[in-house]
């Protein structure tokens, strides 16, 4: 059992994207790698969609590079936080390893199921973000396929005459592909790993959950037997609790960011789909509709599993209460006191600090956008 499997596909990203040495590459080597890289697509690439915004000449058209260009802004900030937190990563490895130890030493049937679960749910969360990234760079490539006169993957400025010069319209054309590629890669593992931390500690969560609701049931325990397990389960609780402040640290930045993101984003595709609609440019109504539903359909996920980690945080205190207390010495129940003390303070991640990820503040963020967007109308 090795929950941190679940996150092997992002681990292949960061590694890919120079921000995790892979093994056998020489230090040298992969600072090279890193940099380049990282110059030419992370710093570069929406240097020139954000330069492309001065040359606009019309409202639909700054609509449509706004949108890009605040969605891929706010990948590089992603990006760069996990940057900031591969220290926090190593803990998260280090803390799960000692959890999955103690699942394997308990043997339970369902809890390994349970993780198991997770596991495969922390995988699929990678590829619904990769799915949705391949669709819309399909639908990039498509519309430029389609397009009468000839134009790039996404409006930006170069300096150079594209239009006319068949060479320069090739190597841009190119540098765009490859840079979409890699941003699309780093932006699938940025969106993707949020869901997937809070899948697993939920997981963990249940599973300690499912432990504490055996404890006085197993009628060959004596009274000191069943107070070890109790003391067992009080320190995984430990261990869950440090997990969570952890997450919670490498989270904080990344949720903020895709929440604002968000609510621009979903204003600014909003008010370009108002305008392409009159012009019946359907590949354009339809790379609006992607983006809409994308940055919705992320923070929903993001906030789908934080619900779950809300509610099974406030399940742990109902199975520490359904234990057969009532047996046991009095020294179990005063340490069970004191641990329920402790669940009664429920744990859930927040964005920024403060705006935990509920599915009721899923709600609030998309009434603050309907509420954005209608200002937006009556300035237009």
């Amino acid at each position: 059992m090795d929950t941190h499997s679940g996150l092997k596909y992002h681990y292949c990203v960061w590694k890919l994207t120079g921000l995790i040495q892979p093994e056998g590459m020489s230090r040298r080597r992969f600072l090279l790698y890193a940099i380049l890289l990282n110059t030419f697509v992370t710093f570069f690439f929406p240097v020139t969609l954000m330069a492309k915004l001065f040359f606009t000449q019309s409202l639909p058209e700054l609509c449509e590079n706004l949108t890009i260009t605040i969605t891929d802004i706010a990948a590089g900030l992603k990006f760069l936080n996990v940057f900031l937190v591969l220290k926090q990563l190593k803990k998260i490895r280090h803390l799960l390893k000692r959890l999955d130890a103690r699942a394997l030493e308990v043997n339970n049937e369902e809890e390994l199921g349970v993780l198991d679960r997770a596991v495969r749910w922390s995988k699929n969360s990678f590829r619904i973000f990769a799915g949705i990234f391949v669709f819309g760079t399909c639908l990039s490539c498509l519309r430029v396929h389609l397009s009468k006169e000839r134009t790039l993957l996404y409006p930006a400025w170069f300096g150079i005459d594209w239009h006319q010069s068949n060479f320069a319209y090739a190597i841009i054309f190119a540098y765009q592909f490859f840079g979409l590629v890699v941003q699309a890669l780093q932006d699938c593992a940025s969106d993707s790993y949020p869901p997937a931390f809070l899948c697993l500690l939920t997981a963990h969560m249940r599973v300690l959950e499912l432990r504490i609701r055996r404890i006085g049931y197993e009628g060959h325990d004596s009274r000191d037997d069943t107070h070890a397990k109790l003391i067992d389960c009080i320190q995984d609780f430990m261990q869950i609790h440090r997990l969570t402040n952890v997450i919670q640290q490498i989270l904080s930045v990344t949720c903020m960011a895709q929440f604002v993101c968000s609510a621009a984003v979903q204003c600014t595709v909003a008010m370009h789909f108002l305008f392409v609609a009159g012009s019946n440019d359907l590949s354009a109504m339809a790379l609006s509709m992607v983006f809409f539903a994308a940055v919705t359909l992320e923070i929903f996920i993001f906030c789908y599993f934080g619900d779950g980690l809300q509610a099974q945080s406030m399940a742990l205190l109902n199975a520490f209460y359904s234990c057969n207390w009532m047996e046991q010495s009095l020294k179990f129940r005063r340490d069970l006191i004191i641990v329920m003390i402790r669940t009664q303070k429920v744990s859930y991640i927040c964005a920024g600090g403060y705006i935990p990820l509920t599915l009721e503040t899923f709600v609030q963020v998309l009434r603050f956008t309907y509420s954005a967007f209608t200002l937006l109308l009556k300035a237009v």
